[in-house]
Protein backbone atom coordinates (compact mmCIF):
# COMPACT_ATOMS: atom_id res chain seq x y z
CA UNK A 1 0.00 0.00 0.00
CA UNK A 2 2.78 2.09 0.74
CA UNK A 3 3.68 4.56 -2.29
CA UNK A 4 6.55 7.23 -1.60
CA UNK A 5 5.76 8.70 -5.31
CA UNK A 6 2.58 10.19 -3.77
CA UNK A 7 2.59 13.62 -2.07
CA UNK A 8 0.04 13.70 0.78
CA UNK A 9 -1.45 16.57 1.65
CA UNK A 10 -3.10 17.35 5.41
CA UNK A 11 -5.21 19.82 6.60
CA UNK A 12 -8.61 20.07 8.78
CA UNK A 13 -10.02 22.44 10.51
CA UNK A 14 -9.72 22.04 14.09
CA UNK A 15 -6.33 23.72 13.95
CA UNK A 16 -3.16 21.62 14.02
CA UNK A 17 -2.61 20.74 17.54
CA UNK A 18 -6.38 18.44 17.18
CA UNK A 19 -6.11 14.92 18.30
CA UNK A 20 -7.91 13.60 14.93
CA UNK A 21 -4.97 15.65 13.35
CA UNK A 22 -2.19 13.73 14.88
CA UNK A 23 -4.22 10.25 14.00
CA UNK A 24 -4.65 11.12 10.78
CA UNK A 25 -0.65 11.62 10.54
CA UNK A 26 -0.18 8.45 11.89
CA UNK A 27 -2.68 6.66 9.94
CA UNK A 28 -1.10 8.62 6.34
CA UNK A 29 2.26 7.09 6.66
CA UNK A 30 0.65 3.70 6.18
CA UNK A 31 0.21 5.04 2.55
CA UNK A 32 2.74 7.04 2.11
CA UNK A 33 6.33 8.95 3.51
CA UNK A 34 5.71 12.05 1.83
CA UNK A 35 3.01 13.84 4.02
CA UNK A 36 3.03 17.60 4.04
CA UNK A 37 0.68 19.50 6.58
CA UNK A 38 -0.79 22.90 5.89
CA UNK A 39 -3.08 23.51 9.33
CA UNK A 40 -4.73 26.11 10.63
CA UNK A 41 -3.35 27.76 13.41
CA UNK A 42 -7.02 28.18 15.88
CA UNK A 43 -9.82 26.51 15.64
CA UNK A 44 -11.55 27.05 11.57
CA UNK A 45 -14.94 24.83 12.88
CA UNK A 46 -18.12 25.74 10.84
CA UNK A 47 -16.22 28.53 8.10
CA UNK A 48 -17.44 27.17 5.36
CA UNK A 49 -15.42 27.67 2.44
CA UNK A 50 -14.66 30.94 3.45
CA UNK A 51 -11.35 32.82 2.03
CA UNK A 52 -9.54 35.48 3.67
CA UNK A 53 -9.06 38.33 1.43
CA UNK A 54 -7.30 41.60 1.36
CA UNK A 55 -5.86 40.71 4.49
CA UNK A 56 -2.23 39.02 5.34
CA UNK A 57 -2.08 35.60 5.39
CA UNK A 58 1.00 33.99 7.70
CA UNK A 59 2.46 30.76 6.60
CA UNK A 60 5.18 29.57 8.97
CA UNK A 61 6.95 26.18 9.28
CA UNK A 62 6.79 24.50 12.64
CA UNK A 63 8.51 21.06 11.43
CA UNK A 64 9.88 20.01 8.47
CA UNK A 65 6.86 19.47 5.76
CA UNK A 66 4.21 20.81 8.77
CA UNK A 67 3.02 24.32 8.37
CA UNK A 68 0.03 26.29 10.00
CA UNK A 69 -1.71 29.00 8.92
CA UNK A 70 -3.47 31.86 10.06
CA UNK A 71 -6.72 31.22 7.96
CA UNK A 72 -8.93 29.19 6.89
CA UNK A 73 -9.06 25.48 5.88
CA UNK A 74 -9.81 26.88 2.31
CA UNK A 75 -6.89 29.08 2.56
CA UNK A 76 -4.68 26.39 4.18
CA UNK A 77 -5.12 24.65 0.79
CA UNK A 78 -4.65 27.22 -1.62
CA UNK A 79 -1.53 28.32 0.69
CA UNK A 80 0.09 24.83 0.78
CA UNK A 81 -0.44 24.55 -2.78
CA UNK A 82 1.37 27.76 -3.93
CA UNK A 83 4.44 25.80 -1.66
CA UNK A 84 3.72 22.67 -3.60
CA UNK A 85 3.52 24.64 -7.13
CA UNK A 86 5.89 22.07 -8.54
CA UNK A 87 4.40 19.05 -7.74
CA UNK A 88 2.42 17.29 -9.53
CA UNK A 89 -1.84 17.02 -8.84
CA UNK A 90 -1.92 14.05 -10.35
CA UNK A 91 0.02 12.57 -7.81
CA UNK A 92 -1.15 14.10 -4.70
CA UNK A 93 -3.90 13.19 -2.00
CA UNK A 94 -5.46 15.50 0.30
CA UNK A 95 -7.14 14.46 3.63
CA UNK A 96 -8.92 17.30 5.59
CA UNK A 97 -9.31 16.03 9.14
CA UNK A 98 -10.08 13.48 11.02
CA UNK A 99 -12.75 16.38 12.31
CA UNK A 100 -14.19 15.29 16.27
CA UNK A 101 -17.74 15.37 15.29
CA UNK A 102 -19.55 14.31 12.34
CA UNK A 103 -20.30 16.06 9.02
CA UNK A 104 -23.63 14.44 7.81
CA UNK A 105 -26.22 15.97 5.69
CA UNK A 106 -26.05 19.66 5.45
CA UNK A 107 -23.48 20.09 7.46
CA UNK A 108 -21.38 19.79 4.32
CA UNK A 109 -22.50 23.52 3.48
CA UNK A 110 -21.10 24.67 6.88
CA UNK A 111 -18.22 22.44 7.51
CA UNK A 112 -14.68 23.43 7.36
CA UNK A 113 -13.06 20.15 7.12
CA UNK A 114 -15.27 19.16 3.86
CA UNK A 115 -15.11 22.80 2.38
CA UNK A 116 -11.26 21.66 2.59
CA UNK A 117 -11.49 18.71 0.62
CA UNK A 118 -13.77 20.35 -2.30
CA UNK A 119 -10.94 23.21 -2.81
CA UNK A 120 -8.59 19.86 -3.57
CA UNK A 121 -11.37 18.69 -5.34
CA UNK A 122 -11.82 22.09 -7.27
CA UNK A 123 -7.89 21.93 -8.20
CA UNK A 124 -8.31 18.65 -9.75
CA UNK A 125 -6.82 16.93 -6.75
CA UNK A 126 -8.11 13.56 -5.06
CA UNK A 127 -9.69 14.44 -2.05
CA UNK A 128 -11.30 13.12 1.17
CA UNK A 129 -12.75 14.36 4.24
CA UNK A 130 -12.88 12.63 7.08
CA UNK A 131 -14.82 12.48 10.65
CA UNK A 132 -15.88 10.70 13.49
CA UNK A 133 -18.80 11.02 16.01
CA UNK A 134 -17.00 11.47 19.05
CA UNK A 135 -17.50 15.39 20.01
CA UNK A 136 -16.85 15.68 23.72
CA UNK A 137 -16.46 11.89 24.20
CA UNK A 138 -13.49 9.94 24.30
CA UNK A 139 -12.22 8.59 20.43
CA UNK A 140 -11.83 4.91 19.72
CA UNK A 141 -9.56 5.22 16.79
CA UNK A 142 -9.29 1.48 16.01
CA UNK A 143 -11.57 1.96 13.39
CA UNK A 144 -10.29 4.37 11.97
CA UNK A 145 -6.61 3.00 11.89
CA UNK A 146 -8.53 -0.34 10.59
CA UNK A 147 -10.72 1.13 8.04
CA UNK A 148 -9.16 4.37 6.33
CA UNK A 149 -6.68 3.12 4.59
CA UNK A 150 -8.18 0.70 2.89
CA UNK A 151 -10.97 3.41 1.28
CA UNK A 152 -8.10 5.68 0.90
CA UNK A 153 -6.18 2.91 -0.82
CA UNK A 154 -9.32 2.20 -3.42
CA UNK A 155 -9.92 5.63 -4.17
CA UNK A 156 -6.19 6.38 -5.21
CA UNK A 157 -5.95 3.04 -7.22
CA UNK A 158 -9.20 4.27 -9.13
CA UNK A 159 -8.77 6.14 -12.82
CA UNK A 160 -11.67 8.64 -12.92
CA UNK A 161 -11.49 12.55 -13.02
CA UNK A 162 -10.75 14.18 -9.85
CA UNK A 163 -13.83 16.31 -10.09
CA UNK A 164 -15.19 14.95 -7.28
CA UNK A 165 -14.20 14.21 -3.46
CA UNK A 166 -15.08 11.64 -0.62
CA UNK A 167 -16.91 12.76 2.79
CA UNK A 168 -16.08 9.97 5.35
CA UNK A 169 -18.07 9.90 8.47
CA UNK A 170 -16.89 6.50 11.14
CA UNK A 171 -18.45 5.85 14.08
CA UNK A 172 -17.01 6.16 17.84
CA UNK A 173 -17.12 2.78 18.43
CA UNK A 174 -14.57 -0.39 18.75
CA UNK A 175 -13.28 -2.07 15.63
CA UNK A 176 -14.89 -4.77 16.10
CA UNK A 177 -18.60 -3.67 16.67
CA UNK A 178 -18.71 -1.67 13.33
CA UNK A 179 -20.96 -3.82 11.19
CA UNK A 180 -18.90 -2.27 7.89
CA UNK A 181 -18.89 0.13 5.05
CA UNK A 182 -21.64 2.15 3.05
CA UNK A 183 -22.04 4.35 0.42
CA UNK A 184 -24.72 6.42 0.99
CA UNK A 185 -27.36 9.32 0.14
CA UNK A 186 -27.06 12.49 2.31
CA UNK A 187 -29.93 12.94 4.84
CA UNK A 188 -31.83 16.17 5.91
CA UNK A 189 -29.69 16.66 9.12
CA UNK A 190 -29.58 20.74 9.82
CA UNK A 191 -27.55 22.49 12.28
CA UNK A 192 -28.66 22.19 15.86
CA UNK A 193 -31.37 25.43 17.00
CA UNK A 194 -30.40 28.61 18.41
CA UNK A 195 -30.14 28.78 21.93
CA UNK A 196 -31.43 31.95 23.69
CA UNK A 197 -29.51 33.55 26.10
CA UNK A 198 -30.90 36.83 26.67
CA UNK A 199 -32.65 39.56 24.87
CA UNK A 200 -29.22 40.34 23.04
CA UNK A 201 -27.31 36.97 22.75
CA UNK A 202 -27.89 33.24 21.21
CA UNK A 203 -25.86 30.48 21.34
CA UNK A 204 -25.65 28.37 17.73
CA UNK A 205 -24.71 24.73 19.34
CA UNK A 206 -22.54 22.32 16.94
CA UNK A 207 -23.81 18.96 18.30
CA UNK A 208 -27.33 17.84 18.41
CA UNK A 209 -28.99 14.45 18.30
CA UNK A 210 -29.32 11.41 14.83
CA UNK A 211 -32.74 12.61 13.72
CA UNK A 212 -35.64 10.46 14.48
CA UNK A 213 -36.50 10.68 10.65
CA UNK A 214 -33.26 9.19 8.75
CA UNK A 215 -34.16 6.77 6.43
CA UNK A 216 -32.51 3.74 5.41
CA UNK A 217 -29.28 4.25 2.88
CA UNK A 218 -28.81 7.66 4.40
CA UNK A 219 -25.82 8.90 6.09
CA UNK A 220 -27.59 9.33 9.53
CA UNK A 221 -29.67 6.50 9.68
CA UNK A 222 -26.14 4.03 8.78
CA UNK A 223 -23.98 5.66 11.31
CA UNK A 224 -26.17 5.55 13.99
CA UNK A 225 -26.66 1.36 12.95
CA UNK A 226 -22.97 1.03 13.14
CA UNK A 227 -21.63 1.51 9.67
CA UNK A 228 -18.96 3.94 8.07
CA UNK A 229 -20.38 5.92 5.45
CA UNK A 230 -19.21 7.43 2.29
CA UNK A 231 -20.75 10.10 0.23
CA UNK A 232 -19.80 11.40 -2.90
CA UNK A 233 -19.82 14.76 -4.14
CA UNK A 234 -19.36 16.49 -7.05
CA UNK A 235 -16.28 19.53 -6.67
CA UNK A 236 -19.36 22.69 -7.85
CA UNK A 237 -23.04 22.75 -8.44
CA UNK A 238 -22.49 23.85 -11.61
CA UNK A 239 -20.33 21.16 -13.31
CA UNK A 240 -21.75 17.61 -12.68
CA UNK A 241 -20.02 14.47 -13.74
CA UNK A 242 -22.67 12.19 -12.53
CA UNK A 243 -20.93 9.57 -14.86
CA UNK A 244 -17.68 8.86 -12.91
CA UNK A 245 -20.01 9.47 -9.90
CA UNK A 246 -21.81 6.37 -10.56
CA UNK A 247 -18.31 4.69 -12.06
CA UNK A 248 -16.96 5.45 -8.11
CA UNK A 249 -19.90 4.26 -6.49
CA UNK A 250 -20.20 0.98 -8.27
CA UNK A 251 -16.23 0.66 -7.56
CA UNK A 252 -16.92 0.84 -3.89
CA UNK A 253 -20.36 -0.91 -3.50
CA UNK A 254 -18.25 -3.54 -5.11
CA UNK A 255 -15.44 -3.54 -2.72
CA UNK A 256 -17.40 -2.97 0.55
CA UNK A 257 -21.03 -3.85 0.68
Amino acid sequence: MNDDNLLIFLTNDDGFKSEGFDFLKKISKYISKNIWSFAPKENQSAKSHAITINKNINVKMINYKEYIVTGTPSDCVILGLEKLKHSLKENMLLISGINQGVNLGYDLLYSGTVAAAREGALNGIKSVAISIDNKNKLAEWSGVECYVPKILDLYIKTKLSNNFFLNINLPNIEKKKIKGIKIVSLGDRKPGKLKKINNNYYTMPSERNISKTAKPNEDEYELKKGYITITIHDRTNLVVNYKDILKLKKIFRKKFE
